[in-house]
């Protein structure tokens, strides 16, 4: 057994239980602690993964148990204990007649009972770690499927055989690895809410081919067929909100900030035609702008100096917000709001880097 594996599991798996009393024990050889590592993962029945928010996914155990040989590299103790609010995730090893093992997992370190491990082997846990939960996530059967489109405030349930499409795309998906994925999702905001026996999930659609769903202070990401989406769009067909003036900015090709006013922004043009991330960027940038409230006149004070513009086009011609502090226009339309033009500026704000 490697030497790495070997510190691994004495560090961070099983340090505290296979070598109680030994630790200090200097006799004890390399024969004694690789019988003693092999007795103890022999024990282990399950292994899972418990989020910050109390989901818990079971992983592989064979394939669990035959990557944790590459791990264990280049693992430091650490004085600088892993903080609870660093904490992504709950790593549970189950074993017969004992107690389990729990090892609680942050991006960049790793704490086993009272000790934090912290180095280039322990981020590369956590990404391990995070990979193999990601497969738990689509290892589950359907029961029902509800889906939503949240731009256009409709769900409806999916039939038998619309259900069983959907859940046979999923099983293929596959993970993306870059996990710093800075996408919005696309008009009309497509959500699948997946009931189950083991746990409920909650899809969201990012674009046609990527999807993400959420694991307490976790996200995973997935490519999946383009072919879904269009589907998606024959279950819940995208329609424009006659009822709702802003919905029509959905379909803007292009975002320009206007820096006229009083709040520090940067003129700058975003081509939402560009990439699906600057289509996501402008598609959230609406939603904001709907969580405003549309007064019925003009307010009669608290206006306010302007603070800046953003320009929308639309078919070819301008639509225009005018942001105030608390407030924002657009064209006779006046609408309250807390602070929603710091939002949209930090939501857009990092396209010019």
């Amino acid at each position: 057994m490697k030497s790495s594996l070997r510190a691994y599991l004495l560090s961070i798996v099983v340090a505290c239980t296979v070598i109680t009393g030994c630790a200090q024990d200097a006799k004890v050889t390399d024969a004694d602690m690789r019988d003693r590592i092999g007795t103890e993962l022999g024990t282990v029945e399950r292994v899972t993964v418990m989020s910050t928010d109390g989901q818990e996914v079971s992983l592989d155990l064979p394939e669990f148990l035959k990557e944790l040989q590459g791990q264990g590299k280049d693992l430091q103790l650490s004085n600088d204990p892993l903080k609870q609010e660093d904490v992504r995730f709950t790593l549970v090893l189950y074993r017969k007649q004992v107690a389990p093992l729990v090892v609680s997992v942050g991006e960049k370190a790793s704490k086993f009972g009272e000790n934090t491990y912290r180095g280039s082997g322990a981020i590369t846990f956590y990404q391990w770690i995070h990979r193999l939960t990601g497969n738990g996530l689509l290892a589950l059967k359907s029961d029902n499927i509800l889906l939503s489109a949240d731009d256009l405030s409709q769900a409806r349930m999916l039939a038998i055989e619309e259900t069983a499409y959907i859940q046979k795309v999923l099983q293929a998906a596959a993970p993306e690895s870059d996990q710093s994925v800075n996408q919005h999702p696309l008009y009309p905001n497509y959500r699948l809410r997946i009931d189950s026996v083991e746990r409920p999930l909650e899809v969201t659609v990012l674009t046609p081919t990527l999807i993400s769903i959420p694991f307490g202070r976790d996200r995973h990401f997935y490519h999946v067929d383009g072919q879904m989406f269009s589907r998606l769009t024959e279950y819940l067909v995208p329609k424009e909100k006659t009822t709702q003036p802003i919905d029509k900015l959905f379909k803007a090709t292009n975002i320009r900030v206007e820096a006229t006013g009083e709040m520090r922004v940067n003129n700058l043009d975003l081509d939402v035609s560009q990439s699906t991330v600057e289509q996501g960027m402008a598609h959230q940038a609406v939603r904001l702008l709907k969580t405003g409230v549309q007064l019925v006149d003009r307010p009669q004070k608290g206006v306010g100096p302007e603070e800046y513009r953003l320009h929308f086009r639309v078919n070819g011609k301008e639509l225009t917000v005018i942001f105030y502090s608390r407030h924002f226009r657009i064209n006779d339309s006046w609408y309250a709001h807390n602070q929603l033009q710091k939002a949209i500026w930090k939501l857009i704000e990092p396209t010019q880097k």
